[in-house]
């Protein structure tokens, strides 16, 4: 968890647990620290919230180390985040704790997670319903510089700690508060289980130790398949093989689902075990398309062979750029380049991506666009019209890639589905020809 010579930002709140962590970081002396003292006023007791802030730098300036503080509204975020309000607090003050970790330019931050918490969480996870990587619990490191030194000690030891020091810390009025999932399982469920299991805090960390080791194998092992399962890996969308993707074991493929949406999401905040099974019953099926939301606009997307999970914004992203000259043309969603050349039928070329047109019935300028209802042409080969979404429906493209395939239009007539069809209207006759190539395509 630690090395010699770090700078660590340590989460203090003034309770027991995090005042003891901070007296034993001290007492490293082998590990040379640079600790600061980082408190967050969630504005949720006012009083005791100011007094438990008072306390917290009275400690600070008593070992002589640095104390950051900040006052945040976690009601108010709580309302306009939709997060519970422990989650909305959690939240806020990571995020402070981050800060503070640029700011002093720190390796590590040290919170007070105990045992006891350990097994609180595991327990509640379990009871609403969560998958193994729930179950495994709090980790002792996350995202590689989060970390709990005292996530196998027990409460009641850090408290005896404390006494034997003579070292006072505040008590949490809130804690004892019934309102709360967390404190109704600290204080009537476990000891209830305590009568059937005396040890039930440790058996139930233990517990998520192992699970915690079998995810992170999982984990491993579907990271390794990841490359296999999705062709397109950008920021902010993936896209998949449904073939590769049921090839899979069933415990990989909700690994595989987690780490997609982590990657377009930024976290697994809010997405339950029941998306996650939702989400590979979809995939699995036989049936063709469809679609599921989860929090924060990502939707996963399913259409024939393939599966895309994204942000919706980016699947209803519409297009429209004018093509005014030859040339080589960079637009935001499509990159293309324009020119007039000489060419034979019988030397075209087999890329779909480039487009050969009659040089006399096409004209500037060309209109390079989305895919909107009711666009109808006439496929090459054929006579008469057929509307471009049943081309999409019949060529199996599916729904969600169908507004990024551009359309090419000339004199306001189709003249391209780029990349798929060319409109029998404007096909090369001569050997004068419009020469279009498609870079970078986005399908």
């Amino acid at each position: 968890m630690l090395f010699p010579g770090e700078t660590v930002i340590v989460g203090v709140s003034g309770g027991a647990d995090s005042v003891g962590l901070l007296y034993i970081l001290t007492e490293l002396k082998e590990y040379n620290l640079k600790l600061i003292v980082s408190h967050v006023n969630h504005g949720i007791r006012a009083e005791e919230g100011k007094r438990d802030a008072e306390f917290v730098e009275q400690i600070a300036t008593k070992l002589n180390l640095p104390f950051e503080l900040k006052n945040v509204d976690a009601i108010g975020f709580k309302k306009t985040s939709g997060l519970s309000l422990e989650e909305a607090a959690r939240v806020l003050r990571y995020e402070f704790f981050k800060e503070v970790l640029k700011r002093y330019k720190a390796q590590k931050i040290a919170t007070g997670h105990t045992l006891d918490d350990q097994a609180e969480t595991i327990i509640m996870r379990f009871i609403r319903g969560s998958g193994a990587l729930g179950l495994a619990g709090i980790p002792p490191v996350s995202e590689g510089y989060i970390v709990r030194p005292l996530i196998e000690i027990k409460k009641v030891e850090i408290k005896a700690y404390l006494q034997e020091k003579g070292i006072d810390w505040v008590e949490d009025s809130s804690n004892r508060l019934m309102d709360f999932t967390r404190n109704r399982i600290r204080h009537k469920l476990i000891p209830q289980l305590e009568k059937f299991n005396p040890r039930i805090k440790e058996t139930v960390a233990r517990s998520g130790d192992i699970i915690r080791a079998q995810e992170e194998f999982i984990r491993t092992e579907a990271q390794e398949q990841f490359p296999r399962v999705f062709q397109s890996t950008e920021e902010q969308e993936l896209v998949g093989t449904i073939r590769t993707y049921k090839s899979l074991p069933e415990a990989l493929r909700f690994a595989l689902i987690r780490i997609a949406i982590e990657k377009v999401k930024g976290n697994l905040r809010q997405v339950s075990y029941k998306h996650i099974l939702s989400i590979d019953r979809l995939l699995a099926s036989e049936v063709p398309s469809g679609e599921i939301f989860l929090p924060q606009d990502v939707i996963i997307a399913k259409g024939y062979a393939l599966f895309v999970v994204s942000k919706k914004p980016l699947l209803k992203q519409e297009f429209s750029y004018t093509i005014h000259s030859p040339g080589k043309w960079k637009f935001p969603l499509v990159e293309v380049e324009v020119e007039f050349t000489e060419i034979s039928l019988s030397e075209l070329p087999k890329d779909r991506f480039i487009g050969f047109f009659d040089a006399g019935l096409t004209e500037f300028p060309i209109e390079v666009r989305s895919f909107r209802p009711g666009d109808r042409f006439i496929p090459l080969g054929m006579k008469k019209f057929k509307k471009v979404k049943r081309f999409f429906i019949d060529e199996k493209v599916p729904r969600f890639l169908r507004r990024r395939i551009p359309i090419f239009t000339s004199k306001g007539e189709i003249m391209w589905i780029g990349g798929m069809r060319i409109d029998e209207r404007f096909k090369l006759r001569g050997k004068r020809a419009l020469e279009i190539k498609i870079i970078k395509p986005r399908w």
